[in-house]
């Protein structure tokens, strides 16, 4: 996996796609990400439950399903699904397109320059985004941010293909739906880490994460074996985590576990465990500090 991330992000992506065409096909009625199910079980992506139980006023199972499972696996995963599961950073691969993120390298005394918005918390606009988009759907009684949602714009698109294809029909959203994509993926560039409620969400969950966090191993690390100051994993990042500069960096619930930084690092020192390993302190250390009492 090490130096394939990247490839397996594209398949992770293309399979969820196929997986809903193959709904499609086989009418297995197992939906999209955006509304899912398995015979007698459906769930709603955990956005919309929010949306949908604000702009009706009620709760049913669907919503409860959904969000407890889905705060299950971001707790378990963190953002694991921006990376792995979400068609825009697919659509942009596809149309050859980087976001702001990715190109970004400015550096100060070789520390990434983070702006506020980009750290989480009240400066970052995307908490900001979805207080309004829960607030809209209470007041106009509609799940608002669906109709421009990309996931759910790029399955929708899916769908009305199909629908063309298989029953020759012709509507309106075969010309709405791209036009909104391209908008989202080619002109707001920065609709993951300035836009996007569904990721402010999944951040604000993962901040209970603690499985699967990138760490570096202090032997193996250029910088702290040769004093090299080596930066290639902080440039590699999206979501522009430093490991090495926690105090200037995004905090690591915005980790997308996307494996970026560890097939960037040419020492192979970060990994993703599970569980970070517990740090033990050299007998030598302990026997030193009980000498000097």
């Amino acid at each position: 996996m090490k130096r394939n991330a990247k490839l397996l992000r594209t398949l992770s992506a293309v399979a969820v796609i196929g997986l809903v065409c193959l709904g499609l096909a086989l009418h297995t009625g197992t939906g999209t990400p955006s509304a899912w199910g398995i015979y007698d079980i459906a769930a709603l992506c955990p956005l919309g439950a929010v949306e949908a139980a604000l702009a009706g006023k009620t709760v049913v199972p669907p919503m409860l399903i959904a969000l407890v499972v889905s705060v299950v696996l971001v707790i378990v995963f963190g953002r694991a699904f921006c990376a792995w599961g979400c068609p825009v950073p697919l659509l942009r691969r596809l149309f050859g397109l980087k976001s702001p993120e990715e190109k970004r390298a400015k550096r100060e005394g070789g520390v990434l320059d983070i702006p506020d918005s980009e750290r989480g918390g009240v400066a970052d606009s995307r908490n900001w985004i979805l207080g309004g988009t829960v607030l809209s759907a209470a007041v106009f009684g509609f799940p608002v941010f669906c109709l421009i949602c990309p996931v759910g714009l790029t399955f929708a698109t899916i769908v009305a293909l199909w629908r063309l294809f298989q029953f020759n029909e012709v509507a309106l959203s075969l010309l709405v739906f791209p036009a909104m994509l391209v908008i989202e993926v080619v002109v707001l560039r920065k609709w993951c880490s300035r836009f996007c409620p569904l990721g402010a969400l999944l951040s604000l969950v993962a901040r209970l994460n603690r499985t699967f966090r990138p760490r570096s191993d202090e032997e193996a690390c250029l910088r702290s074996t040769k004093g090299e100051p080596c930066h290639r994993c902080a440039d590699a990042c999206p979501e522009s985590i430093d490991l090495h500069h926690p105090e200037t960096s995004a905090p690591l619930n915005e980790c997308t576990k996307c494996r970026a930084c560890a097939d960037a690092c040419p020492m192979h020192a970060i990994t993703l465990p599970f569980l970070p390993k517990r740090d033990v302190i050299p007998v030598e250390v302990v026997e030193d500090e009980r000498a000097n009492r």
